[in-house]
């Protein structure tokens, strides 16, 4: 697949809705499924796009009776997951992990593990996974990878064993934006996920920072450029993030931090650091995040080889602070008095803000702007 620059300063070229990912109808088959282009009767409507495939998690129960009491006779069981137009089988051997996966090699077990596992003992519960198509001999997860890896540790030792998969109808980058749509908007992916998302978005498609910062508005480009340091350095190095309990919960300071020590050690002695970090994770320890940072970049060898380091100035306390109130009167921003001659406002982060809240700081902010030239009178 060719890569564009990642600085080309490229927008999406197409409608958000569109880009969102569809089953590609097929014939069901058992084994190696049809190929892409055949065509089918029963082909899904435009409506049943995204991760469709999530509409074979819902559970099929057969109606009880009741005597309008509350003590009726249920006595029906959950049925399999229906079925999904155009899925196909594939031996669990030739399924695999998605390089493009916010989560590609980082954790395999969600909070439900538990529960997945003991419903993977029967695979044709559940629901079918999406996949993209034969790379290598194997194919792509795009989306049920938590489900993948229960099925392993449950089938372990029976990788003939058929596990329903349906066809993704895009293109990889297509599915590089709808996973990054899906990551960004959803509370469940941490912030080093959405990061690794934005980085596929831009290494694969070519989207630039701008057009990501405008496509998403709760990410300013800062943000955005921070959450790119992070998944880039964890990209180059690793090792890294090897040593860490979680890799993909990591913080995204713990990148930015990693790029700034690069910048200040000398070559040298930021190769002593990876191989330390190499040490360190074959031997087994994982460690937070602080505590990584800690091990690779004590006090003592930080003093020793920074010695031309400049040293940062200890922050001024301003000698007066008066919140500055926005939507709802929650402050927002502050105005701050450092001397007789010196005023400051400190801004907020309007990363997590509405329009609307954010509209309401600003007048706010301009309002004591206006009032300090002496202009809140004259309209």
């Amino acid at each position: 697949m060719n890569r564009t620059d990642e600085n080309t300063e490229k927008a999406f070229e197409a409608d958000p809705a569109q880009l969102e990912p569809a089953i590609e109808p097929t014939a069901a088959s058992n084994g190696t499924p049809p190929p892409a282009t055949e065509a089918s009767a029963n082909e899904l409507t435009p409506g049943q796009h995204a991760f469709a495939p999530r509409q074979a998690e819902a559970v099929i129960a057969s109606e009880g009776t009741a005597d309008g009491n509350g003590d009726g006779d249920f006595t029906s069981t959950f049925a399999s997951a229906p079925p999904v137009p155009g899925e196909f089988r594939l031996p669990l051997s030739k399924l695999a992990e998605w390089v493009y996966h916010p989560r590609a090699g980082s954790r395999e077990k969600g909070e439900h593990f538990h529960a997945l596992a003991l419903t993977a003992a029967e695979p044709d519960d559940l629901r079918p996974l999406v996949v993209l198509d034969e790379v290598d001999g194997v194919y792509p997860i795009i989306d049920g990878r938590f489900l993948w890896h229960a099925l392993k540790v449950t089938h372990a030792g029976n990788e003939d064993v058929e596990i329903r998969c349906v066809r993704y109808a895009g293109t990889e980058a297509d599915a590089v934006v709808a996973v990054c749509d899906t990551a960004l908007g959803t509370i469940e992916a941490s912030s080093m996920e959405k990061a690794q998302a934005l980085l596929n978005l831009q290494q694969v498609n070519g989207i630039s920072q701008r057009a990501i910062a405008e496509r998403y508005p709760r990410l300013t480009k800062d943000k955005v450029s921070n959450m790119l340091i992070a998944a880039r350095m964890r990209q180059a190095y690793p090792m890294l993030f090897d040593i860490l309990e979680e890799p993909d919960m990591a913080p995204i300071s713990y990148g930015t931090t990693i790029l700034t020590r690069q910048k200040e050690l000398p070559p040298e002695a930021f190769q002593a650091m990876l191989e330390l970090a190499e040490d360190i994770a074959a031997n087994g320890d994982r460690l937070k995040s602080s505590q990584a940072l800690a091990a690779l970049y004590p006090d003592g060898d930080a003093q020793a080889s920074s010695d031309n380091k400049t040293v940062k100035p200890k922050p001024v306390v301003p000698l007066k602070s008066e919140d500055i109130f926005g939507h709802d009167d929650q402050p927002v921003a502050a105005y701050q008095r450092f001397s007789d001659d010196i005023d400051r406002i400190s801004l907020p982060d309007v990363s997590d803000m509405s329009i609307e809240e954010r509209q309401a700081a600003a007048e706010a902010c301009i309002a004591v702007i206006r009032h300090h030239f002496g202009l809140d009178q004259h309209n």
